[in-house]
């Protein structure tokens, strides 16, 4: 399996196209991938908010889910795709997490610190029903998504040099209480590990700064982190 986490892909960014060539790549292999969370600098996943590169990675997901299996954890930076796009995946969900049946979880991570009060408030105002009915709606979209593209590269920026290493061992300890054994999460764009007996907590390297991915073995629960290029075929 191939654990892929907060790659910030964006035209404005420049990095659209190792991005792509990494997809490619992969279609020689066999393994399923799952898509943690802030793939995309910014998506809002409705009617004239999508560019290209949103419609070309819709298009491969929806190809290569006919021969592996195909996740997506909606990160902080995309939006209402697990309710409108869920049919290109084999599973998308907006929850905190997702758990399969090999007492594996994974988690984009943005809500595992409960003490950052302000952000998870941010994240139920922007995040709901309501936004999404003025968005549709909304003549100055363009101008709207880049106000919330600056708000959250601030926040990254903050994130990017702080580990909430307490909340962090708290969450680990809550999910290996209820039968999870292996955890991996992103978001905090940078690597991390708890080990407690046979249970693991993985957070990931970014993408973005690393073209770096996660390489798991379900049978042996060995995972590899190294550049996408060094496990393309």
């Amino acid at each position: 399996m191939i654990i892929i986490a907060d790659s910030h892909v964006s035209n404005h960014l420049g990095n659209t196209v190792p991005f792509f060539n990494m997809l490619e790549a992969f279609e020689k292999n066999n393994h399923d991938i799952v898509f943690l969370g802030d793939i995309f600098d910014l998506w809002i996943a409705l009617p004239g908010y999508e560019d290209k590169i949103h419609k070309d990675f819709l298009t491969w997901c929806k190809d290569q889910k006919k021969y592996r299996t195909i996740g997506f954890i909606e990160g902080n930076h995309e939006f209402f795709l697990a309710e409108q796009k869920k049919d290109f995946f084999s599973w998308c969900t907006d929850l905190p997490w997702y758990q399969d049946g090999n007492a594996c979880l994974f988690c984009h991570g943005d809500t595992i610190n409960q003490k950052d009060k302000g952000y998870l408030l941010f994240k139920n105002l922007i995040k709901n029903p309501v936004v999404k009915f003025i968005l549709m709606r909304l003549s100055c979209g363009p101008e709207l998504t880049l106000k919330i593209r600056n708000t959250f590269k601030k926040r990254n920026s903050k994130i990017k040099k702080y580990l909430p290493e307490t909340e962090i061992r708290n969450f680990g300890k809550s999910m290996f209480h209820k039968g999870i054994k292996t955890i991996f999460t992103g978001h905090f764009h940078q690597e991390y590990l708890i080990c407690r007996e046979d249970r693991r907590l993985y957070i990931l390297n970014d993408w973005f700064s690393t073209q770096k991915i996660c390489l798991y073995d379900k049978l042996s629960k060995k995972i590899k982190i190294c550049h996408w290029s060094e496990i393309a075929s």
